[in-house]
């Protein structure tokens, strides 16, 4: 569990608070990673395997038959470790990638919870791939017709220090409150408003 249960009260009271001042509908998701990285763990393997067998050939003889157990048992062991020891392997993997990785994760999220399927299309989401220090803020069609996406950017960022610095309820927090003047501006509450959405934290396995 990356939050806590008494973090997630904290994190969905927050939600309530905003939407008690805005008709738009916030969402917090949060998985602890996003992909399970098998195909990078083995092309880790395979191109760790072709440069020391390289280094084999060029400083030391092995025949044929040794070469092939050497070359066995290091794919065998990097691929292992890589798998093993994930937040470690992860760590250097290109950041581009593990983001390309994540926010498909957060796109596919999206849809998968039916989120734009609300009758005011004013949902906000907040993702977070723990391991992959990963936040983006997917927001439905008539919250980005009135708040261009470049918006969201700082609040991404400081969100990502915060979980670099393994402050994720208080990244969390501090991001909803960030968001809420101009979503209260932008989308007042209406008389009629009524919450299609849990408030409740999303943790996705």
């Amino acid at each position: 569990m990356i939050l806590s249960e008494k973090d997630k009260e904290l994190i969905s009271k927050e939600i309530e608070n905003l939407e008690k001042l805005s008709s738009t509908e916030l969402v917090a998701v949060v998985t602890k990673r996003s992909g399970n990285y098998k195909l990078a763990s083995s092309m880790f393997a395979v191109f760790s395997l072709f440069f020391i067998s390289f280094l084999l050939l060029l400083i030391t003889y092995k025949s044929a038959f040794e070469l092939i157990q050497i070359q066995l048992l290091v794919f065998i062991g990097i691929y292992i470790f890589s798998e093993r020891f994930k937040s470690l392997f992860l760590k250097i993997l290109p950041n581009d990638y593990k983001y390309q990785v994540a926010s498909r994760n957060a796109h596919n999220q999206f849809y998968n919870l039916q989120l734009h399927k609300t009758k005011n299309k004013q949902v906000i989401m907040f993702f977070v791939s723990f391991d992959e220090k990963y936040v983006e803020i997917i927001v439905d069609d008539e919250i980005s017709k009135l708040i261009p996406n470049s918006h969201w950017q700082s609040i991404v960022d400081e969100f990502i220090t915060d979980i670099k610095e393994n402050q994720l309820l208080n990244g969390y927090l501090k991001a909803i409150v960030a968001c809420s003047s101009i979503l209260i501006e932008k989308f007042p509450i209406k008389a009629d408003d009524t919450n299609e959405l849990p408030n409740n934290v999303i943790e996705v396995k």
